[in-house]
């Protein structure tokens, strides 16, 4: 990757501070971790509940970094020069959105939603990828958040042609401090649930702050992607958005029965029909402005059909070809443990989906499991995180979906589980199993004791971040490894 070359005495203009030392140092990266220094850097020391990065300021000059960003002087005289303010966190957001207008870009899509931001973003830049390869600048891993958005800007360099920003939020104005920063043409709702609302407080909260990626777009002008469901839907954030989507070309998204009344938007894309293959699925899309094609995407499950629109969107507002789409979207793949279908053994299918939960999520990925051809469909459910009072009651509105979905094998881990399990016990008296359990081994044996007596499973594992359920699914590929030897 090329270098930033940015002047330490510009970088202290838009910081508005004086540089302690030469003005003159040439700044190559910018950076937080200190494992990681090299030549060239400018290390940000952040002040945690863990670490402070003042602490390690002799070794990233040592590994070459050439100038400091602080909130303190340094203790012992340095080498090189540095820049001291208040808030290094503000600092690094401030020199991103500086960074970010120093680069041309076409587009730049900026992605929020309750579920679906990940893999939007992945399907996006594989499709602008089709246009720009390597040019495409993504947001990787969970880099999504106040420190993760502004990092990602500072990774802007001159062979990136476009940019695909996730911000995610748990709280009321995250979204309006973040999303400006990228200066995003696109601004996508991927969708709208109760994700966080423990930290949000209410669904309406969760529609005003994700409306706020709005107010990211130009004045006048911008691309807003809106997701449409039932109009009387208590998901529907339309009335929340009305007056900041009049400002700008709106194209809505999602199931064909939802987009039959026109709600003030310009254009649409919408689902027609799907159906699941082997490789993933074939989702058939009509628009109101460029007609109608069939795609072969390579990623299962009925909600990612509706993801698939939203991305469709964007990528026909830049201009991109139903050809240079499919190519794109051909090779678009989900990181680990979002959907990931394993298969140790030939009549042995594990949906590895570990890598965060919410209701809504969870219930798209019972559908997926449920498209499955298997004697067992066995569901493996974690905690979900940061749902406040109505946890409880979403915890069980899961388990009471996977019993109408048809799940007969459920198995739990976290503070609910017992009564999770009893309350599918009563729903599904002759289900194969129901297990509640904290160790992920011996979730796993159950699951392997079924699937020796009846055969042919198919097992989703699911939970949020915290309840590092990636632990039952590498015990079962074990068992199931063992098995193989």
């Amino acid at each position: 990757m090329q270098c930033m070359n940015w002047k330490l005495s510009d970088i202290a203009s838009v910081l508005a501070v004086e540089v302690v030392g030469n003005p003159e140092a040439l700044i190559q990266r910018v950076i937080t971790d200190s494992r990681i220094a090299s030549t060239g850097d400018l290390f940000v020391a952040l002040v945690g509940e863990r670490a402070n990065g003042h602490d390690f300021i002799a070794s990233v000059i040592e590994q070459g970094a050439v100038a400091l960003l602080l909130t303190q002087a340094p203790k012992q005289p340095v080498s090189v020069p540095y820049l001291l303010v208040e808030d290094p966190v503000t600092a690094m957001q401030q020199l991103a959105a500086a960074w970010r207008l120093k680069h041309q870009l076409n587009p730049v899509v900026l992605i929020t939603g309750s579920n679906g931001k990940t893999s939007v973003k992945e399907m996006v830049r594989a499709g602008l990828s089709a246009r720009d390869g390597t040019g495409v600048l993504a947001t990787q891993g969970n880099l999504n958040n106040h420190l993760g958005v502004p990092m990602t800007l500072l990774s802007l360099r001159d062979e990136h042609a476009s940019a695909v920003i996730e911000v995610g939020a748990n709280h009321v104005n995250e979204i309006a401090q973040l999303g400006p920063l990228a200066a995003p043409s696109v601004a996508v709702i991927t969708s709208i649930g109760r994700a966080h609302v423990g930290e949000f407080g209410s669904l309406d909260n969760i529609k005003r702050g994700k409306g706020e990626i709005w107010q990211a777009l130009p004045a006048t002008g911008g691309v807003a992607i809106v997701p449409v469901v039932e109009a009387d839907s208590e998901f529907d954030g339309w009335s929340f958005w009305q007056d900041a989507l009049a400002k700008h070309h709106v194209i809505a998204f999602g199931d064909m029965a939802n987009l039959n009344v026109n709600r003030g938007w310009q254009a649409w894309v919408g689902v027609v029909e799907r159906q699941a293959t082997t490789e993933g699925q074939l989702v058939r899309l009509a628009t109101s402005d460029w007609g109608e094609a069939t795609l072969e995407l390579p990623i299962a499950g009925a909600h990612q059909a509706n993801n698939c629109a939203a991305v469709v969107a964007v990528l026909l507002a830049s201009g991109l070809s139903w050809q240079s789409i499919q190519t794109g979207l051909s090779e678009a793949k989900l990181p680990g443990g979002r959907l990931r279908l394993l298969t140790p053994l030939p009549d042995l299918l594990i949906i590895d989906d570990t890598y965060n939960a919410n209701a809504s999520s969870m219930k798209a990925a019972i559908g997926v499991l449920m498209e499955q051809s298997a004697k067992t469909h066995a569901f493996v459910m974690g905690p979900m995180g940061e749902l406040g009072d109505e946890s409880q009651a979403l915890h069980e509105q899961v388990v009471d979906f996977a019993c109408e979905a048809g799940v007969n094998a459920f198995l739990a881990s976290g503070s609910l589980s017992r009564s999770l399990v009893q309350r599918f016990d009563v729903q599904r008296p002759l289900a194969d199993l129901a297990v509640a359990s904290e160790d992920a081994q011996r979730l796993a044996e159950a699951l392997w004791q079924v699937y020796q007596q009846k055969g042919s499973m198919a097992v989703l594992v699911k939970g949020s971040r915290s309840a590092r359920m990636e632990r039952v699914v590498e015990a079962l590929v074990k068992l199931a490894s063992q098995s193989a030897n």
